[in-house]
């Protein structure tokens, strides 16, 4: 089944970089070399697009491109330029890219966090402290993501942005290297008694804000598909206790892209677009279901626009000092959110300034139910940016502006 211009689900898979989709795909059988109306194949795709992974899937599996008439292997054609000028598609025998560590050149020092597919570890590394994620499966689909997510991480260089280091790809175990947060934002809201001023509690969103808005804004637009607290870091001296970072001068980064997804918009004919309120088909129920956005949950369609509901429910516990749906099991507040269009309540406050306002009712634009009322955090960067200009500086450990001193569970 292919769309007005020919282009076959796995002609998109390859051009999404979508690694396990594409894996999945092949198995079924599906031809490999179907071209399109420009007489393109889903390993030419793969190559234009830059997703190092699917295309040595792809050859492995007997795709090619087309050329002069005939399909010929990528090794023969004249794409091989093209392929040898990109940093680390080449294979990994020979192959020693600059960003590769050698694992002996790193000493784990301790157990810092984990997750389904990797341990997260101190590390020492030439005298510095990095985090150490080791990937703890090393089948094909774990290692194609954990490559696609070393693919994503060599890209992004923004200051609200994780930094990705190096990594060791050539023997197990598999190690990325990332540098060492002091603490997360859940760590933060845990741990801190007193609740931030208003004043930093809008420095905590607009950190949070911009770094999602380079990477939604990248030429091949990045949706991350996990925000939630724990995937969101605060950068800082490693000696300082998180109280101290958390109300006064700690970095917020956005971290752990083990999910997200780089993005080729592609129309309903299946040819590329970029337009940002395109929808895409992604994989549904990826997440945290706390915050996860109502689309993803129904498993429908969705886009860009999951960023911003969940950007939405993680500053809605910034500055309302509680966990959205408080008290709910969190995938029974996913339900809610899904299908009765429920949303968590404000608490009732006396005295309600106009900036309070205006921070409820941008929190209210972002949990849209219809995705493209949702702001692009572009928008929501500027509105932020406008709120903090008119308002008083404070002392960071005074109390919010509103009167909490609750610490957030």
């Amino acid at each position: 089944m292919h769309g007005y211009d020919k282009r076959t689900p796995l002609h998109i898979a390859c051009a999404e970089g979508a690694y396990s989709v594409a894996q999945w795909l092949v198995e079924t059988g599906v031809d490999v070399n179907p071209r399109d109306r420009h007489d393109r194949t889903p390993l030419e795709e793969a190559v234009r697009m830059d997703h190092l992974e699917v295309v040595k899937l792809m050859e492995g599996r007997g795709g090619k491109v087309w050329e002069d008439g005939q399909l010929v292997a990528l090794e023969a054609s004249k794409m091989r330029g093209l392929v040898n000028t990109r940093v680390g598609v080449m294979h990994s025998i020979g192959w020693d890219p600059e960003w590769e560590v050698n694992p002996k050149e790193l000493k784990l020092v301790e157990r810092i966090g984990g997750g389904e597919f990797g341990e997260v570890y101190k590390a020492k590394w030439h005298g510095s402290y990095v985090a150490a994620k080791v990937l703890k499966r090393s089948d094909e689909i774990a290692l194609g993501d954990f490559r696609t997510e070393i693919a994503i991480l060599r890209k992004v260089h923004h200051p609200n942005c994780v930094q990705f280091l190096g990594a060791c790809t050539k023997q197990k175990p598999y190690i990325v290297l990332t540098e060492l947060m002091a603490c997360s934002l859940a760590d933060a809201f845990l741990k801190t008694f007193y609740a931030p001023t208003q004043r930093r509690q809008v420095e905590v969103a607009l950190d949070f804000a911009r770094g999602m808005a380079y990477l939604h804004s990248r030429r091949q637009p990045i949706v991350h598909r996990d925000l939630k607290p724990a995937n969101l870091m605060i950068s800082g001296n490693l000696h300082a206790d998180t109280e101290q970072l958390y109300l006064d001068s700690g970095v917020v980064k956005v971290a752990d892209f083990g999910l997200s997804k780089s993005l080729v918009p592609v129309d309903r004919h299946g040819q590329m677009s970029m337009s940002l309120t395109q929808v895409y088909k992604l994989t549904g129920e990826t997440g945290s279901y706390r915050y996860m956005a109502p689309e993803v949950f129904r498993h429908e369609p969705y886009n860009l626009k999951v960023d911003v509901y969940s950007f939405a429910m993680i500053i809605f516990q910034l500055f309302e000092t509680t966990t959205p749906f408080h008290g709910h099991d969190p995938v029974d507040a996913a339900r809610q959110a899904a299908m009765l269009g429920a949303r968590p309540g404000f608490p009732p406050r006396r005295n309600l300034t106009p900036m309070t306002q205006s921070l409820r009712k941008l929190i209210e634009d972002c949990w849209a139910s219809d995705p493209e009322a949702r702001p692009a955090f572009e928008d929501v960067v500027g509105r932020l940016e406008d709120m903090l200009r008119d308002m008083p500086k404070h002392s960071p450990y005074s109390k919010a502006a509103e009167g909490c001193t609750c610490s957030m569970q």
